[in-house]
Parts: C-alpha cells; sequence; structure tokens
C-alpha cells in the first residue's frame, strides 16, 4: 500500500504554482545572463490627439546591469498581486455571484428544457456557439471581459452531458479565435498600423478570412472532443473534477422554472447585455464597472429569490473561496514579467530576436518576423503594449527585406493574439481556468491542439500576405 501511495506520488505532475515558480526563478536567473539594454522611447501626439510612447527602433544601448536579488524576487509576487488587483476583484466577486445565481436553480431549469429539446443534437450547436463568442473580440479586442461569462459557459457545456473543458472552448477558445483574427481591434492591428501609417482596419477582408479559419479549428476540435467523452464521459480530461460536480449536482432535486427564475434569467440577462453594451460603447472603465454590475445582480438575484441576507452571502462567499486557487495563480503570473521588467532585459531579448529576420525570401523573413512576434508575446502580452515596442523596430526591417507594411502588421496580429490561450501567466487562462476548477496541465493537455492548428493558420496567412505583397485595400 505504501508503495503505491509513493509510486502515485512520483508521478503526479507539479503543481500550477510550482510550474509558475519555476519560470518565475528562471526569469531571476535570466537577469544575471542577460545584458541590461533599452531603447529610448519618444512621445508622440497622433490624431485624435492622444499621446503615445514609441520605440526608437535604431536606439538599442546597454545599461547597468540589474539583477534581482533575493528580496527582490520574493518582493515579485506580492507586487504581482497588486498589478493585478483588478482581476482578483472581478475573479471574486463574479464566483461569488454566479453561485448565488447557480444555487437557485434558474439556469438550470431553462438549460435543461433547452437542451432537451434539442433531443441530442446539442453537440452540433457548438459551432453556432464559438461564433457567437468570436464576435466581439474581433471588433473590440478585449478578452479578459469574458471571465465573465467562464461560469455561464461551463453550466452551459455539463447541461449537455459535458465538462467543464467544452464550456471553457465556447467560450475563452471561441473568443480567442475573435481576438487573433482582430478584424477591426482597435489594440492590436488599429495600432500596428497607425504606427506604421497604414489606414486603420485596412485589409480587413483579408483578416476574415483567418476568422473564419481559427473558428473551424476551435470548433472542430471541440465538437471532436464533445462527441469522444458523450459516448464515454471516462475519457474527460477532468473525468474527477467531473463527478464531484455531478456528485454535487445529483445531491439536490433540479428545480423547476418558476416565475422567480424567470426573473432571475432576466436579471441575469440584463446585467450581461449591459456589460457587453458598456464593452462595445467603452462607456466606463470595464475593470471596475464588470464587478460592479455583478454585485447588483447578486443584490436582486438575493431578493428574488426570497433569500435572507445571510444566506445570499453566505453563498457568495462559499462561490468566492471556490476560485482562490486560481486568483493565486493570476498573482504569481505576473510576477514573471515584473522580473523582467525590473531587470530592463525585454529590450535586450527583442533586440537578440532580431536576429532571425536576416537573410531568405520574403516569405521566409515574414515567417520568421511571425516568429519574432510569436515569441515576444510570452513576455509582453498587452497587444497594443507589444505592437508599441515591436512594430517601430520591425517595420524598417520590413522595408528592407522587401516585406510590405501590411505583411509586417499581419505577422504582428497573429504573433500576438494566438498564444494568449496558452500562456499560464495571461490573467484570462489563469482567471477562466480557476473560475471552471481546472489545473493548467489537464487544461494545457486540451488547449494545446488548438493552439497548434491556430499557429498554423496563422502562419498560412502571413505566408500568403509576403507572397502576393499585401497592400492597404
Amino acid at each position: 500500500m505504501n508503495t503505491n501511495n509513493v509510486q502515485k506520488k512520483k508521478r503526479e505532475f507539479p503543481h500550477t504554482l510550482i510550474i509558475i515558480s519555476t519560470i518565475i526563478l528562471l526569469a531571476a536567473v535570466l537577469t544575471y545572463v542577460v545584458p541590461a539594454g533599452q531603447y529610448d522611447r519618444v512621445e508622440t501626439v497622433n490624431e485624435d490627439g492622444q499621446t503615445r510612447m514609441l520605440v526608437d527602433p535604431s536606439s538599442y544601448h546597454r545599461i547597468e546591469q540589474q539583477p534581482v536579488g533575493l528580496l527582490d524576487l520574493f518582493r515579485s509576487i506580492p507586487e504581482g498581486f497588486r498589478q493585478t488587483s483588478w482581476i482578483v476583484t472581478l475573479i471574486l466577486i463574479v464566483g461569488g455571484t454566479f453561485h448565488v445565481i447557480t444555487e437557485t436553480g434558474a439556469i438550470q431549469g431553462a438549460l435543461g428544457k433547452i437542451i432537451n429539446k434539442g433531443k441530442g443534437r446539442d453537440i452540433y450547436f457548438i459551432p453556432l456557439l464559438v461564433f457567437l463568442f468570436s464576435l466581439i473580440p474581433t471588433f473590440i479586442g478585449t478578452l479578459e471581459a469574458y471571465l465573465a461569462f467562464v461560469p455561464l459557459g461551463v453550466m452551459l457545456a455539463r447541461s449537455m452531458g459535458l465538462d467543464a473543458l467544452v464550456g471553457l472552448s465556447i467560450v475563452v477558445a471561441g473568443g480567442g479565435a475573435g481576438l487573433a483574427s482582430g478584424i477591426y481591434n482597435p489594440f492590436t492591428i488599429g495600432t500596428a498600423q497607425a504606427l506604421v501609417g497604414l489606414p486603420v482596419f485596412s485589409a480587413a477582408p483579408f483578416r476574415v478570412f483567418a476568422f473564419l479559419g481559427f473558428n473551424a479549428s476551435v470548433s472542430f476540435w471541440t465538437v471532436r472532443y464533445a462527441k469522444k467523452i458523450k459516448e464515454d464521459p471516462s475519457k474527460s480530461i477532468i473525468y474527477d473534477v467531473e463527478q464531484e460536480a455531478r456528485h454535487e449536482a445529483e445531491s439536490h432535486v433540479l428545480p423547476e422554472l418558476d416565475k422567480r427564475g424567470v426573473l432571475i434569467l432576466l436579471t441575469v440577462f440584463v446585467g450581461m447585455a449591459y456589460l457587453i453594451y458598456s464593452v462595445l460603447t467603452k462607456q466606463g472603465d470595464f475593470k471596475t464597472d464588470a464587478p460592479a454590475i455583478f454585485l447588483m445582480m447578486l443584490i436582486i438575484v438575493g431578493i428574488i429569490s426570497g433569500q435572507s441576507a445571510n444566506q445570499v452571502m453566505k453563498s457568495f462567499i462559499r462561490g468566492a473561496q471556490g476560485v482562490v486557487g486560481g486568483i493565486m495563480v493570476v498573482g504569481f503570473a505576473k510576477a514573471i514579467a515584473i522580473v523582467l521588467e525590473n531587470a530592463a532585459i525585454i529590450d535586450t531579448i527583442i533586440y537578440g530576436l532580431q536576429t532571425l529576420l536576416v537573410g531568405g525570401n520574403r516569405v521566409i523573413s515574414a515567417l520568421s518576423m511571425y516568429l519574432i512576434q510569436y515569441i515576444t508575446n510570452f513576455f509582453v502580452i498587452s497587444g497594443a503594449g507589444q505592437a508599441a515596442v515591436t512594430i517601430p523596430i520591425l517595420s524598417p526591417l520590413g522595408d528592407l527585406l522587401g516585406l510590405t507594411q501590411q505583411t509586417v502588421c499581419a505577422a504582428f496580429q497573429y504573433g500576438d493574439g494566438i498564444t494568449n490561450l496558452l500562456l499560464p501567466m495571461s490573467p484570462l487562462t489563469a482567471g477562466a481556468i480557476a473560475m471552471a476548477g481546472i489545473d493548467y496541465p489537464r487544461y494545457f493537455k486540451y488547449i494545446w491542439k488548438i493552439i497548434l492548428t491556430n499557429t498554423i493558420i496563422g502562419a498560412i496567412a502571413v505566408a500568403f500576405a509576403a507572397f502576393v505583397n499585401l497592400g492597404p485595400f
């Protein structure tokens, strides 16, 4: 018995926090090995009167080495929590509020009726759901807002007899398909094209093809996985998680959708609709408005459900407690970027990557540029931030290599957007898997196929742009 326990422990995959802590330590070691350096930033004013800090591509220079000390290494973790405080707040409030909503049984009752009417054909609605969730990010460029929809996606998937990974795939991977294609994304393609002097959002029809390709990729792998676990639930990557979730669900009788349930659903719908509206119209600040909207939903749902204030708050706390593990991941993950930034080695890393662009024909040069953006995204997750750093550097290189500026922007767009779903330091990834109750290693086991397929689609798009000398249209 003891021998078996020892063998099980040996086969156990490292905890997510151990993986991230190892990366933090590796980043700290790099601060002693990689020379510190930086590009000069120049403040410019665009046509809208907004100021921007742009990188002078010819200004890279070495600066005094700033290795991270032991105390600074540990300081980076609480600093990571401080800098991601809005994500932490959102996860806690959304997690708690959705737990209260879930316990009323309103959503379960409504979804149950819908799925029953589907008569086993519900899996084939997945591509439509993926498409719908991909629309908002490709037009407004935000994906963190989708954290609010993760619990709903998980609930929807489970009501179809599937698992939480399917729910994540529909909501988060579907949203990622839209973000990566960036048809009218103001923060990525909009920023990049403005920096190189192209008409903003030009060549949108070209990006539509990538949008459809990414959608097909997510839909294919999601439906394939869904069909497999529909036939045999034990093949679920998170079978133990689903067994526990179903065990909890089976301990309660599925409630009928009564008038109170309808009012609760209406409250959720109005709250979600207003959240989407506020994001689309850019009214207010999403970081504070989203949690505020969910708190309002919490109070209204609590009143409609007929529960006492104490019951509502106890349920809210239970829901918030369920996402604490993911919150820890968010704070730890942010520490990686903080270590690299404090040591001033990010610019050096980007400078070194430029050597990949030397030589080759247009297609090879464009794919090398795509690779650089792909790798850079592991260090600079912000789309607008990555554009501000890399586009002023790669734009003149594109001219020298015979690449159109539209190709440079395409390499940036697809290199920036695809891996966001993969990175454990991404607030979206960390927050989503926290809300779904899934550990990162098993999430990776599922998502890597989608990432690989999307990477190939992105490479094809960039190669095509280089081959035809894509210009503005």
